[in-house]
């Protein structure tokens, strides 16, 4: 009876976070189209910094708390101590980066930055009680109040940030100061959020700073950790690892290569345009994992985990050629221009990448292999590092998305390596017979009707899409990665 009410539990967080992180892509396209590509420089410059700290609050501390709590002979000593080792973490970290908020953003392209930079870390001052909070309902299996919190912050933070783009077109025309509003933005929802979760809690604030100087029992609380929390919580946040890469590298690269400061933050405004598209196209795949990961934790069958890596390769592929597509079309549509398509239909590449990749790592994750799966990210950090700056700089914003292809693309045929599992269903005959049928409805409707206004031409796209859908889907049927009855078996 428990395992099923955790089951259903996962279901819920599964549903939220889904919502979250479409909330979170769709936000970017209204509040580019408001401040322009400057301003969405401005805001996505420091963007990873707030991520990361939100991830860590809503899902990896979380996680990592539920699971202390649920294997703890000593409940009450360690929801304390975890609360004071994060608090104790959360704020060094929080003075660490305001002290060094000037010079990062130096690094980052401009002084002006710096506002904006310690706006989008005061969700750290937060991270110790959401963290809490969170884990100790999760650890009852309350789900619901957890779930509730993630959409209600998503969608108060949201809405903040639009409200701040608004303020651009009546009262401030300053990028960064809008960009430093729509960070405040972000803790606010933080805070609402944690007045919510306050009044669903009976935990009794005073006892949680008991044994303040307990360095050992703190000690015990990060060992605990372990190397499998910490690579899992790696992989999370990896992708925001490398956006916070060519934050520190991109625009520099552009004027390196003769641009003038302000024409490359134009330039790496449209770049970071990428990044919704590339967060829309993951959602689905990232949403399997999530909902199989604990199925897969309990049945282990080589027939299931055939299945989800069948389903992973044929809709990470089907996803990218789709995008990759149309994506001159959606650039036009959703950003008012299709300036440097070439360079995020390279970007929006990785989908089929990252999807793929996430099935060996979460796959290696089960096997206990995690030494070798941090290895390999590393390795793939220190290849985006190397080739970033040098590829932007000879071949422009193609080259800051083929560095992130190389990187992926290592960590991709590492893992493949390392698992001995090589994605075969790349040969299956009916499903690129499929894949060149949608890719033909999609080129063909594409060029076929031609519109002016901007919100037709959405309806165009959106019919286009549906169609090419109806015909990958009928030619696909038989392949039992999209048979009804293998979804209904992954309770998706």
């Amino acid at each position: 009876m428990e395992m099923i009410r955790r089951l259903k539990g996962i279901n819920i967080l599964i549903i939220s976070s889904l919502i979250g992180k479409i909330l979170s892509a769709l936000y970017r396209f209204p509040y580019q189209n408001i401040v322009g590509d400057l301003g969405f420089y401005a805001y996505q410059q420091v963007y990873p910094f707030y991520a990361i700290i939100t991830t860590l609050s809503l899902t990896a501390l979380p996680n990592f708390l539920s699971s202390l709590l649920n294997t703890s002979d000593t409940s009450e000593e360690d929801e304390s101590q975890f609360f004071q080792v994060t608090l104790i973490i959360s704020l060094v970290s929080f003075i660490i980066l305001t002290v060094l908020s000037i010079p990062l953003a130096r690094a980052m392209g401009t002084e002006k930055l710096a506002t904006s930079l310690i706006c989008s870390i005061t969700p750290l001052l937060l991270v110790p009680f959401l963290s809490l909070y969170r884990g100790v309902k999760q650890s009852q299996l309350d789900m619901t109040t957890t779930a509730i919190s993630q959409v209600l912050e998503q969608t108060i933070r949201v809405t903040m940030i639009i409200l701040a783009a608004l303020t651009f077109l009546v009262i401030d025309e300053d990028v960064y100061r809008v960009s430093s509003l729509a960070m405040l933005g972000s803790f606010l929802a933080g805070l609402v959020t944690l007045i919510y979760l306050i009044s669903k809690s009976d935990i009794k604030f005073k006892n949680l700073f008991k044994d303040f100087t307990n360095v050992k029992a703190k000690f015990t609380i990060i060992k605990r950790f372990g190397l499998s929390s910490l690579v899992f919580v790696f992989f999370m946040i990896y992708m925001l690892i490398m956006q916070l890469i060519d934050v520190f590298t991109v625009k520099d690269a552009l004027v390196a290569s003769g641009i003038s400061s302000y024409q490359a933050e134009i330039l790496k405004g449209i770049y970071d345009r990428g990044q919704p598209f590339l967060q829309l196209g993951l959602v689905f795949v990232t949403s399997i994992f999530t909902n199989a990961l604990p199925r897969l934790t309990l049945d282990k069958s080589e027939k299931k985990i055939k299945n989800i890596f069948d389903l992973t390769v044929y809709l990470s592929l089907t996803l990218t050629v789709g995008l990759m597509i149309l994506l001159p079309q959606m650039n036009q549509v959703l950003f008012k221009s299709n300036s440097q398509s070439t360079a995020l239909i390279i970007f929006v590449s990785q989908v089929a990448l990252i999807g793929i990749v996430q099935f060996y790592h979460h796959s290696l994750f089960l096997e206990g292999r995690n030494r070798q799966s941090g290895i390999i990210l590393i390795i793939g950090l220190v290849l985006k590092i190397f080739f970033s700056p040098l590829l932007t700089r000879e071949m422009g914003l193609s080259g800051a998305s083929l560095s992130s292809v190389i990187s992926i693309s290592f960590i991709l045929i590492a893992y493949i390596l390392v698992s001995k599992k090589f994605p075969m269903q790349i040969f299956n005959l009916r499903f690129i017979i499929s894949l060149i049928l949608m890719a033909a409805t999609l080129m063909i409707g594409s060029n076929m009707f031609h519109v002016e206004h901007r919100f037709m031409q959405l309806i165009k796209l959106v019919i286009i899409s549906g169609v090419s859908a109806g015909v990958f889907l009928l030619s696909a049927k038989k392949l039992k990665a999209f048979s009804n009855d293998l979804w209904e078996e992954l309770g998706l």
